[in-house]
């Protein structure tokens, strides 16, 4: 096979554009594959707020899927962050970039935790506590509802409401109620009468 030279006019190769190091010795993307990375975040923003939608829809979910939407969403926007700051050929500015992606994870890490709700708080200490059932303390003496309480990992407190503890002098009040299901070492505040 014959191959003749091209001439000058004609180059043999298209260069493809490729991240170009910056003065630093750092890389900087070019302006197509900032906006190429941008769209695909994008894309992942909503991809991600479908299969949301579908898998609690499928599930029969009736609650919002706002706060996980939002809280995915976060992770992808801090990804466009870390993308525009590799746009950016200024490394003041490519560092200050840099800060406020670490400071938006701790503030997306602090929105998704504090927006769970009290019942999600109250199952993990629960859970990772234990719990026992508060024994009825109602008509007992001071000394017995002590006997009875040191039977548990419940504590004992007189509510300073409530006259001393004397004889005959029997438990009037208590909270929790008898029955309830408390985490291991909940006092009880019991009042005399």
């Amino acid at each position: 096979m014959l191959r003749l030279p091209l001439p000058a006019a004609f180059p043999a190769e298209t260069p493809t554009p490729s991240p170009s190091p910056a003065p630093g010795g750092s890389t900087v993307l070019t302006w197509g594959q900032t906006l190429a990375a941008l769209l695909i975040i994008a894309g992942m923003i909503t991809v991600i707020g479908l299969i949301l939608w579908g898998a609690s829809a499928a599930k029969g979910v009736t609650g919002s899927v706002a706060r996980s939407w939002i809280a995915l969403a976060l992770t992808a926007g801090l990804l466009a962050v870390g993308v525009l700051a590799f746009a950016v050929n200024d490394s003041t500015t490519r560092s200050t970039l840099i800060g406020a992606l670490g400071a938006a994870v701790g503030a997306a890490t602090a929105f998704y935790f504090s927006s769970k709700s009290t019942d999600q708080a109250h199952d993990l200490l629960t859970t990772s506590v234990g719990t026992e059932t508060v024994p009825d303390l109602t008509g007992r003496t001071a000394d017995d509802a002590m006997r009875v309480l040191s039977t548990t990992t419940l504590r004992l407190m007189v509510d300073p409401t409530s006259p001393a503890p004397a004889a005959g002098k029997n438990v009037v009040k208590q909270q929790p109620l008898a029955g309830a299901v408390a985490p291991k070492g909940t006092t009880v505040l019991v009042t005399y009468g």
